[in-house]
């Protein structure tokens, strides 16, 4: 508990808070800048029209009573409008809508020859200046208004109440309901505040957990981009020695062992590539790399790569290209190429029979290129299409153990598309077969 106090009492969260008062303040003062503009306006109609059918009316006309409400309608209204658009949310100009409103309370109530019900324009005043959130507000418009009563009530009471006798302390009963309907509102205003203060408070953990969570995230990618460092630099040389050691004199069981050995260090190899791609996407330092390549020949490589697993799968690996599409083109043939092996991989693994089909698409009114990877697999549940491209996401838990994999491919791909300045869609239907989408810009070279 005391350290939640502690926490509230943070200049972070009064910050917040202040910063949020502010936001109140403006939308309020434009609101009662616009409404001084119609208040304005209404004194003018009342005092060409309905003033001179009061007890004024004995002493002027329309004309002058009309002039009265633009005059001090204008005087009223013009200064609080001018603060609400070059000191939005500053305390003066709460402080000056205040007075100005309560002035124009004062003003209506002269123009209707002190009628009983414009007075309500006084208490429906105060409860559109609490939305300030300000208590001295209220007090300060109150002062106002009932200092006004006294002194009117004294010298001219007509003026406020519409009759003269027995009167003079009527002021009291007046300023008795305007305090009570300021105890109200300030009662409201300060449980407001109070509820304001925690929504800062609130905000304040969210800003510090996000921070954290931040923090930790980095050292996270850090630490798996370091430890990918050192784990790959001798995975390389098993590699390598693996290698070396499959071209001397073996066995046919040394050889079965070797190969074991080379096929599991090149899927760790590739687990840690996938691992440093994601730390660097998530770090925002992965770059992409534009420049000049073979568009045609980064495909064929695709096709020759995957046609010795699809001949053992006994699949059919189809290559269609519009003809359309150049022959070299600017862009980061690396990323591509990642993102096409990427998904033919996926097609290859999880298809038993049938076809994989690779189609490039040129829209010929832009520099737009489409790609196509089609399978006849077994499909995707249409509830977890969603899911496809989350980190270490799979839909079945036994594919790892079935098809190998750590499902940071379909999110790296992902990542690769956009930073291009493209997207990527997957549309599947179980039993039938999956097909993933991209798009990319490209430019002729």
């Amino acid at each position: 508990m005391k350290h939640q106090e502690i926490g509230r009492n943070h200049p972070e969260v009064e910050k917040i808070f202040q910063q949020q008062a502010h936001e109140i303040s403006v939308k309020v003062d434009r609101a009662f800048a616009f409404l001084m503009l119609i208040q304005w306006v209404t004194c003018i109609l009342l005092g060409a029209t309905l003033t001179p059918v009061t007890w004024i009316g004995q002493f002027s006309g329309s004309l002058e009573n009309g002039l009265v409400g633009l005059v001090f309608g204008g005087l009223f209204a013009l200064p609080p409008i001018y603060c609400a658009w070059v000191l939005p949310g500053q305390k003066i100009t709460r402080y000056i809508i205040a007075v100005a409103q309560m002035c124009f309370s004062i003003l209506l109530i002269y123009l209707t020859g002190g009628r009983i019900e414009t007075h309500f324009h006084v208490f429906v005043s105060l409860a559109a200046l609490a939305f300030y959130k300000d208590i001295s507000v209220l007090w300060i418009a109150s002062f106002i208004v009932v200092v006004d009563h006294a002194v009117r009530g004294f010298l001219l009471p007509m003026s406020v109440y519409g009759e003269s006798a027995g009167v003079e302390w009527r002021w009291l009963e007046h300023a008795a309901w305007v305090v009570f309907e300021d105890v109200v509102l300030a009662l409201g205003v300060q449980k407001i505040r109070d509820e304001h203060r925690e929504m800062a408070y609130s905000k304040y953990q969210l800003m510090q957990a996000r921070e954290e969570a931040l923090r930790l995230s980095s050292l996270k990618s850090n630490f798996l981009s370091n430890m990918s460092h050192e784990i790959r630099t001798p995975l390389n040389s098993i590699l390598g020695f693996s290698d070396i050691l499959r071209d001397t004199k073996l066995d046919d069981e040394q050889v079965e062992y070797v190969g074991t050995i080379h096929r599991c260090s090149d899927t760790l190899l590739h687990l840690i590539n996938d691992i440093l791609d994601i730390s660097k996407i998530e770090n925002g330092l992965l770059q992409i790399d534009r420049h000049r390549f073979d568009l045609k020949e980064l495909h064929q490589d695709i096709h020759k790569m995957f046609s010795v697993k699809c001949i053992e799968k006994g699949l059919e690996l189809e290559l269609e290209m519009d003809e359309g599409i150049p022959t070299h083109a600017l862009g980061d043939s690396h990323r591509l190429r990642q993102v096409l092996m990427n998904l033919v991989s996926n097609a290859v693994k999880f298809t038993d029979r049938g076809k994989i089909r690779i189609e490039i698409k040129k829209d010929p009114g832009a520099r737009t290129y489409y790609w196509y990877v089609r399978d006849t697999g077994k499909g995707i549940h249409y509830d977890n299409i969603k899911k496809l491209f989350r980190s270490f996401y799979q839909e079945d838990p036994s594919i790892s153990r079935k098809y190998g994999g750590s499902g940071l491919g379909l999110m790296i791909s992902k990542n690769l598309v956009e930073l291009m300045g493209g997207q990527i869609s997957v549309d599947s239907k179980l039993g039938e077969g999956t097909t993933f989408s991209f798009s990319l810009p490209l430019e002729e070279a």
